[in-house]
């Protein structure tokens, strides 16, 4: 077990000392009869043990692929939120009650050294009021928290339709509308079932454009299979384009070695049913000078490093470079990119739209949002952490994602399909026109409309 995993299994489980010392002074005024109070102390010490089974079993490779890959996905969803609904309970009970402890410790202490003695009935009475109401705080907390997680077990927010201007934008192409998924990290909590119903989500959408803005893989490029049956359903009018993240790259068993070959196993797997991932490559929606180019920037990693986390501004910036120099001078251009950061280095090439995912919304655990941006978990790691932006006539647009990172939880951040409509600015309010069956993908070369496009 590394250090960073070790680090964070230490302080899960110091999390729950606070609410079983509460538990216990509570059971120790409120139960006179040794025999009942020893009862319930135990079956709450085997209840909290049970809770914490689940996520412990993350921090042992061998059992959790073992137990994870015997369980159907919703299943494993509904053993894993009672576990983290009790480390919710515990975290915001050590919160709330460890200053009180504190304060507690502190008194008792002063009064030692004072050498005052506490009032018969009085200090019992007090103590009975404070005990018993800091241990009915945690099954009150409990109780709030799994209504909550539950309440948003299998919720998809679908975005209002959103129109981005984009200069020189052809009249032809006005109003096409673009739907992005990222970061489905299929794998133990994802998996076909899920997907299907996606697909089926966005297929009500008539969308002209799918893309999909990477972390397709969770962990192991073993979990292909379930990500191409649950994507073949996919109908639009220009087809799907994808790019891919960082886990894409290290699903592969080899990574660890910098052998990538997981994001050329699912590149290989998304064209099998007409997706195609553009690697640093560019696509052409339009025929002739009339015509949208949409760039497709691969994850960047410094040549050598295993950090497949990290933003890196300057290998980005000249990647970026490169690919923005395959597109010719005054054709109006989006970018589809894994990692929203990219974006700093997008306005001197003018780029009209950006498209990105990775945050998971700040983290997956959204505490709360201001104009719009959310205020998360591991906002602060992040310049855009999530929602649109715009910069020198340029915009970014940054979604939540449908999977999860780590543990399926989501926290007022739901799982979100997000939608645009292009327009051109002085007709950014016109009503939009539908694109005309006769426009094309361009791959290089022209294809007909409905033709998928090959890698």
């Amino acid at each position: 077990m590394g250090t960073a995993r070790l680090t964070i299994a230490l302080v899960l489980l110091l999390l729950n000392v606070i609410p079983l010392l509460a538990m216990y002074r509570a059971a120790s005024v409120w139960i006179r009869s040794r025999s009942r109070r020893r009862a319930v102390l135990v079956a709450a010490g085997l209840a909290v043990l049970a809770l914490n089974i689940p996520l412990g079993i993350l921090w042992f490779r061998s059992l959790e692929g073992f137990y994870m890959n015997a369980l159907p996905a919703t299943a494993l969803r509904a053993v894993f939120y009672p576990s983290l609904a009790w480390y919710l309970t515990a975290l915001l009970c050590t919160l709330i009650l460890a200053p009180a402890y504190v304060l507690w410790a502190a008194g008792k202490g002063a009064r030692k050294l004072a050498r005052r003695s506490e009032p018969g009935a009085g200090g019992v009475t007090r103590r009975s009021v404070l005990a018993g109401g800091a241990g009915l705080l945690v099954p009150a907390v409990y109780g709030a928290t799994a209504q909550h997680l539950f309440r948003s077990f299998d919720d998809v927010d679908i975005s209002p339709e959103m129109a981005i201007p984009i200069a020189h934008l052809p009249g032809e192409l006005e109003g096409l509308t673009i739907v992005q998924l990222t970061d489905l990290h299929v794998g133990p909590f994802i998996r076909q079932r899920e997907i299907q119903h996606w697909v089926g989500l966005v297929n009500r959408l008539h969308p002209d454009l799918i893309v999909l803005t990477g972390d397709m893989i969770d962990r192991s490029v073993d979990d292909l299979p379930d990500l191409v049956q649950g994507l073949k359903g996919f109908r639009s009018t220009f087809g799907s384009l994808a790019v891919l993240g960082n886990h894409d790259l290290t699903s592969d068993r080899l990574a660890s070695r910098g052998e990538l070959l997981g994001g050329e196993n699912i590149a290989r797997g998304l064209n099998t049913i007409g997706i195609r991932t553009l690697r640093d490559e560019v696509a052409y929606l339009g025929r002739g000078a009339d015509r949208l180019a949409v760039m497709g920037l691969d994850w960047v990693n410094r040549l050598g490093s295993r950090n497949f986390y990290r933003y890196r501004p300057e290998e980005t910036r000249l990647q970026l470079a490169r690919l923005a120099d395959k597109v010719e001078p005054g054709t109006p251009s989006i970018l589809l990119v894994h990692h929203p950061d990219t974006f700093s280095e997008v306005p001197p090439h003018g780029i009209g739209l950006t498209l990105a995912g990775h945050t998971h919304g700040g983290g997956q655990v959204v505490l709360y949002r201001s104009a719009g941006v959310p205020a998360g978990l591991f906002s602060s790691r992040f310049k855009y952490p999530g929602g649109l932006f715009r910069e020198n006539g340029c915009s970014l647009y940054v979604n939540r994602g449908l999977g999860y990172f780590a543990v399926p939880v989501r926290i007022n951040c739901p799982p979100e399909i997000s939608r645009f409509r292009l327009v051109r600015p002085q007709y950014s309010s016109r009503t939009p026109r539908r694109i005309r069956p006769s426009a094309t993908l361009r791959p290089g070369v022209e294809a007909t409309a409905q033709q998928r496009v090959e890698c």
